[in-house]
This record gives structure tokens, C-alpha cells and sequence, in this order.
């Protein structure tokens, strides 16, 4: 029994407990939906008032595109006016310059053609001088080669004098040395004769050949061949140097013959 009675003490505490419990849950409730009521207004009017903005600001833009499409419209018109006349000027320009570049065509193939004339007239001017320089540079070779022959027969007469006037210095019992002369004085001296100019070394053999060696002879004594003075034979100064036919045809070559 006193369980039972305790138990329902407990039960009585509980039951007491509990319905302050939902009260106060209940209390708690009643105010959260106060609450949420207030805010659902306050949105509510806050959303009207958002919604109102946004239309109002909305219609704004609107009438402002619609005046920008307006300008826009007219621009364009003005545009496309303007851009005719463009056209119509650039066409125009754009003609007279093909107008002129035909001319300008027509005026070049003519120069064209009157240098591709001046060009074939050179051509064969450059063709006939290039024949008369080859024709030249032959008869210059050919007249260059009888002189060369006419020096080296010169030459050799020459040599052959001085062999002559050797031996018949022997024969008088006098040799070169004896008049200071050696054989390389005059192997030094006279290959200098093909590098002198066709002229020049025939005057200077005949000066050798009638002045210095005839007038020494005829005095008794013969001069030297070398040095400087007006007997010596300094052939040189060629505009070419040519070598004779051969080795053996050199001024030692022949004296030692």
C-alpha cells in the first residue's frame, strides 16, 4: 500500500510537472508564432515594397532602352545616310584611280617594251664588243708572239756576235776576265732583253751592236755589260712578260753553244 501511495504521489508530481511543462512549452510556442507572424508581415511588406521598387526601377530601364532605341534608330538612319554617301564618294575615288592605274599600265608596257628594245640593242652592242675584244686580245697575243720571235732572233744574233767577238778576242790572247767581265754579268743582264718594250730593245741592242762593242773594238777594249751608263743593256719595262720557246733557247744556254 505504501507503494502504491507513493507511486501515486509520483504520479501526481509528474502530472504536475508535465502540464507545467506544457505550458510553458505551449507559452513558448504561442510566442514563436507571434513572432513568426510579426516577420512573415514584416517580409511580406518588406517583399511589396522590394517588389515595387524593382517594378518601378524596372519601367525606368524600360523607358530608357526604349528612348536609347529611339536615338538608336535615328543614328542608325543617319548612319546608313552617311555611309551611302561614303559609298558613293569611294566609289567614285576608287574608279579614277583604276581610270589612272590603266593609264599608268598602258604608259609602263610602252616603257616596257622600249627598254626591253634598248636592252636587246645593248645586248648586242655588249655581244659585238665582247667579238672585237676576243679579235683584239688575238692579234694583241699574235703581234706579241712575232715580237717575242723577233727579240729572241734579235737575242740570239746578238749572242752570236758576242761569241764572235769572244773568239776573236782569243785569238788576240784576251779573254773576258781580262776586261773585268764575267759570264755572270752576263747572265745577269741580258734575259733582262724579254721584259723591254719591242722598241726600246731594239735601239738599245743596235746601240750595243754599232756604239759600245764596234767603238771598244775598234779602241781596242770592250766595255762592260753591266751597270749603268749609257753602254749598258737594262732592257726592262714590258707591259707583259712572255717566256721564249724554251729553256735552252736562254742567254746562258746560247753562250755556252
Amino acid at each position: 500500500m505504501k507503494r502504491l501511495d507513493q507511486l501515486k504521489k509520483e504520479k501526481a508530481v509528474l502530472a504536475s510537472e508535465v502540464a507545467q511543462e506544457e505550458e510553458f512549452l505551449a507559452n513558448t510556442l504561442q510566442k514563436r508564432l507571434e513572432k513568426l507572424a510579426k516577420e512573415k508581415v514584416d517580409l511580406e511588406n518588406r517583399l511589396e515594397a522590394e517588389q515595387e521598387y524593382v517594378v518601378n526601377k524596372l519601367r525606368k530601364a524600360i523607358d530608357q532602352l526604349s528612348v536609347e532605341k529611339n536615338k538608336l534608330m535615328c543614328e542608325k538612319v543617319e548612319l546608313e545616310n552617311q555611309l551611302e554617301c561614303e559609298q558613293e564618294y569611294i566609289l567614285n575615288r576608287l574608279q579614277k584611280q583604276v581610270d589612272k592605274l590603266a593609264s599608268d599600265k598602258l604608259a609602263l608596257q610602252k616603257e616596257k617594251a622600249e627598254l626591253q628594245r634598248t636592252v636587246a640593242d645593248l645586248a648586242a652592242s655588249v655581244d659585238k664588243l665582247n667579238k672585237d675584244k676576243v679579235n683584239l686580245e688575238n692579234m694583241l697575243e699574235m703581234e706579241e708572239e712575232s715580237i717575242t720571235n723577233k727579240l729572241q732572233r734579235r737575242l740570239e744574233g746578238v749572242l752570236a756576235n758576242l761569241r764572235l767577238i769572244e773568239s776573236k778576242l782569243e785569238v788576240k790572247g784576251i779573254t773576258l776576265k781580262d776586261l773585268g767581265i764575267s759570264a755572270a754579268d752576263l747572265h745577269s743582264d741580258w734575259p733582262r732583253v724579254y721584259s723591254r718594250s719591242p722598241s726600246s730593245t731594239s735601239h738599245s741592242i743596235d746601240r750595243v751592236l754599232s756604239g759600245g762593242i764596234s767603238g771598244s773594238l775598234s779602241g781596242g777594249t770592250v766595255p762592260p755589260l753591266h751597270g749603268t751608263g749609257s753602254g749598258a743593256v737594262a732592257i726592262t719595262g714590258s707591259r707583259r712578260e712572255r717566256p721564249l720557246s724554251a729553256q735552252s733557247n736562254t742567254p746562258e744556254a746560247l753562250l755556252a753553244k
